[in-house]
């Protein structure tokens, strides 16, 4: 039980790290896209990114919680 914790724990820090950093770059570069077509893929990539970083959250905090 406390491992399945871990996992979620470092899936949540990692998809907060990956919307903190996205919003980050929003707000320092302005709007990324130039109409429907490329805000669409700007989302898919976004969420691309997303999965992945939770599956890595997962993942490092899996292999972590192990080492102990």
């Amino acid at each position: 039980m406390k491992r399945i914790f871990y996992i979620f724990s470092g899936m949540i820090v990692a998809g907060g790290i990956c919307i903190g950093l996205a919003w980050l770059i929003g707000a320092l570069f302005g709007p990324l896209y130039q109409g429907e077509g490329e805000s669409t893929r700007n989302f898919k990539i976004f969420l691309g990114v997303f999965v992945l970083s939770l599956v890595a959250g997962g993942v490092i905090s899996d292999k972590s919680y192990k080492r102990k």
